[in-house]
């Protein structure tokens, strides 16, 4: 009789999730590149900078802001899916697809409420003129925090605000 440990081993062993998945995962993402890059250039093209500094920090800010989404993905996709994985209710490929899958469709049907009620709190000078050196400073400010507060938060071992208490 297999014991737990070695029907997880070879749960875990398994290669690739296949080339169906393959072909639908590049797919996918094609998609959203194009969604994304044509989005990018009609919001460029109103822009009118003078110089290319605007265009090179909007750049890096979208690469941070794409770092940010990675370390807090990573978070939650651990947290959805440690028991189920450990219960052995789901595959481990099937779990990270389907908590993936929820994460991307709560982000398309949410009104947006977090995102609003932080730039609430930020000063209104620096939001209209956020193409300016200071609100620049400020986006990249709100970004590395998030990021620093989302490894400290891994490393900890502190995965929910009730923890802390």
């Amino acid at each position: 009789m297999a014991t737990a440990t070695t029907v997880l081993d070879a749960k875990l062993s398994r290669s690739s999730p296949g080339k169906i998945g393959m072909v639908i995962f590049g797919v996918v993402l094609a998609i959203g590149f194009a969604y994304a890059g044509t989005h990018l250039l009609r919001d460029l093209s109103t822009m009118h900078a003078t110089s290319a500094l605007p265009y090179i920090l909007l750049g890096i800010a979208l690469f941070v802001a794409l770092g940010f989404e990675f370390v807090n993905g990573f978070h939650d996709t651990a947290n959805a899916v440690a028991t189920v994985i450990y219960t052995h209710s789901l595959e481990p490929h099937v779990a990270v697809v389907w908590s993936g899958f929820w994460n991307f469709l709560g982000v398309m049907v949410s009104s947006g409420l977090v995102a609003f009620t932080i730039i609430s709190l930020l000063p209104v000078e620096l939001i209209l003129q956020v193409g300016s050196k200071a609100g620049f400073a400020m986006v990249f400010a709100l970004l590395v925090a998030a990021i620093i507060w989302n490894l400290g938060r891994g490393i900890s071992g502190c995965r929910h605000p009730v923890h802390t208490l």
